[in-house]
């Protein structure tokens, strides 16, 4: 079946859902990033963040029921949400959703590295993250002994997996040097080259693969929340709005 192209309405969104969730329960996977939540923090209506990505995960799963999370990536969690609010939003997506708690399991969370300390990654553990991805700026790699010791860090609470980030450059060539250094003192799991964190196939992240933006991206069946969020289902695409006032409007009333 070949995706459709054309936009359409709200009805029709409504009803595509309706056959999805009538389909075989299928697992999803599930993106949240904090970025596209930081418009809240300057609408003075809204009193929480957290309570407006609780009422999207309500109006997922009230839309295609309660499926299994195969996988789960919440990125940039202390950028615009707090503890108490993280604990709401893990507490929704068990409510709503089936999340395993297998040590097999991957819930991954990505922070850029000025976000890593021990109450941070206390907290993370506490919630069930078991994957750790940090996000470096060119910056970052400027100063490998300061990551290392973060890495140090992250792996006294017993994570499953640690990758790592490193924005593109304009040359490969200019990032060489660095992404050598990673692989031989920090010995990540993977090291992603790209601009935004995104659900990776698993198979390719061990043994210190190299993954370069657009490459084993999941894409079926995937949930990016949040303002202009785009998820694929089968063979079905949806972007949320891009205007928070539609994105809250469509939350109100429940699509």
């Amino acid at each position: 079946m070949q995706r459709r192209q054309t936009k359409i309405t709200e009805f029709e969104a409504t009803r595509l859902l309706e056959n999805f969730r009538r389909q075989p329960a299928r697992p999803i996977n599930i993106c949240i990033d904090g970025n596209a939540f930081a418009w809240v923090k300057q609408n003075n209506n809204i009193t929480s963040t957290g309570n407006t990505l609780c009422r999207e995960i309500h109006a997922w799963a009230e839309a295609i029921g309660q499926r299994n999370v195969d996988a789960l990536m919440l990125c940039y969690p202390f950028q615009y949400w707090q503890p108490y609010e993280l604990t709401e939003i893990m507490h929704a997506l068990a409510s709503h959703f089936c999340l395993s708690e297998s040590t097999q399991r991957c819930h991954r969370v990505a922070t850029k590295i000025s976000e890593i300390n021990n109450e941070h990654v206390a907290l993370l553990k506490g919630l069930g993250f078991n994957h750790y991805h940090i996000v470096l700026s060119r910056d970052d790699l400027e100063d490998i002994p300061r990551l290392e010791s973060l890495v140090k860090l992250i792996r006294q609470y017993s994570f499953s997996g640690i990758g790592i980030q490193i924005h593109d450059a304009d040359c490969l060539d200019d990032l060489r040097d660095h992404v050598k250094d990673v692989q031989q003192k920090i010995a990540p799991d993977y090291i992603y080259i790209g601009l935004h964190p995104k659900l990776l196939n698993r198979e390719m992240e061990s043994k210190g693969a190299m993954i370069f933006d657009g490459e084993e991206e999941l894409e079926e069946d995937c949930i990016y929340m949040g303002l202009e969020g785009t998820s694929r289902l089968q063979s079905l695409v949806l972007q949320n709005f891009c205007s928070p006032q539609r994105y809250l409007s469509a939350l109100e009333s429940g699509h």
